[in-house]
């Protein structure tokens, strides 16, 4: 009886602690993406959310996972912090370093309490010693600021799909899918479709995450996808993977072998995604060397990534609404309209596949 009593009190607790790693799916719901502009002229995104009692913008980040917050932002019971030492870092150099902890969270009509990074302090890598993170104090530093002081933001949300202690919060509040539309130079805010209907989710071609970056855990290529990007001139061409990344501010090929006296500002390129059978699923036609737009192109070797990877940074969302699909680990593109600047990535229409249920 005993064994039976301890039996049914581990099946509860498992399917308690299973409840609240999964819960059940929210209604649709949809945040607004708000652009600015710092003072070097750099474009940043960010999303309103509100953790405890406090309200704030944090900078939204589809190249990297968790929601991370500076010290001094959040009122004591705000966010509960736990024991586990938490640290991550980014492209640009900056590292964080802090304990995981939890807290309430609301975005849109969602919320919950998803797991978050407290920070205590930033640094920078040994490889990039002047990263943003050096260049101003922490009372005045601000994510995606550029190490400028008193811009950015005091918050980054990160919702890439890779797993981590300190995940994504938009999967551990029940959304099961989402869509990007970026606002675009000369538009308004763009949109967050949290949970996006079947209806919303019509039109979009689907390509898959492409191996070993899919299944690293927490790793920043997490979400990278198979593809080229191609010079329309010379038809020279760096293929391996792409990362989609609202927080990179434009092109970078690593590992390429490209020649980059071929790629002057204003050639005119493609970047190329592959569906699961190799062919070319999604197309964006593109204008290098346009700050606005995403483009300036730049190459470098870096022994710390596998292979060939293109950094596209915010280009695609440009061309496409972008679909997350965590379950099926996908992402999907479908074309937008065309922006309000001539020389912005334009979607070249192919064949749509289902986005599935």
């Amino acid at each position: 009886m005993a064994g039976r009593l301890l039996a049914m009190s581990l099946g509860l607790l498992a399917a308690a602690l299973s409840a609240r790693a999964d819960p059940g799916p929210t209604p649709r719901s949809e945040v607004a993406i708000v652009q600015s502009r710092l003072t070097n002229g750099a474009r940043r995104y960010a999303i309103p959310i509100q953790v405890g009692s406090v309200a704030m913008l944090a900078s939204l980040d589809t190249g990297s996972t968790g929601l991370r917050i500076l010290p001094g932002v959040l009122g004591p019971t705000d966010a509960q912090a736990g024991a586990e030492p938490e640290s991550y870092g980014y492209a640009s150099g900056s590292r964080y370093e802090g304990v995981a902890g939890e807290a309430r969270v609301a975005l849109g009509g969602v919320e919950g309490r998803p797991s978050v990074h407290l920070i205590r302090s930033i640094g920078c890598y040994a490889y990039l010693p002047r990263c943003p993170a050096s260049r101003t104090t922490l009372a005045n530093y601000g994510i995606a600021g550029d190490g400028l002081p008193c811009e950015g933001f005091k918050a980054i949300i990160g919702i890439d799909m890779a797993p981590g202690r300190v995940g994504n919060p938009l999967r551990s509040m029940g959304v099961r899918r989402w869509i990007v539309e970026l606002p675009r130079p000369g538009e308004g805010d763009g949109r967050l479709i949290l949970n996006p209907t079947e209806a919303e989710t019509e039109g979009f071609v689907m390509v898959p995450l492409a191996a070993p970056y899919a299944h690293q855990r927490g790793g920043g290529l997490h979400d990278a996808v198979p593809g080229c990007l191609s010079n329309g001139s010379t038809h020279a061409r760096a293929c391996g993977v792409v990362l989609l990344d609202t927080g990179g501010p434009g092109l970078a090929v690593a590992n390429g072998r490209l020649e980059r006296d071929t790629w002057p500002d204003g050639t005119e390129a493609a970047l190329e995604l592959f569906d699961t059978n190799g062919g070319v699923a999604a197309r964006a036609a593109l204008t290098t060397g346009v700050r606005d737009q995403g483009t300036r192109l730049s190459f470098r070797q870096d022994s710390r990534v596998l292979g060939v990877v293109i950094y596209a940074g915010v280009a695609p969302y440009y061309a496409y609404s972008v679909l997350y699909d965590p379950r099926r680990q996908m992402i999907g593109l479908k074309p937008r309209p065309p922006g309000p600047a001539a020389e912005g990535p334009r979607a070249v229409v192919l064949a749509a596949t289902p986005a599935g249920p």
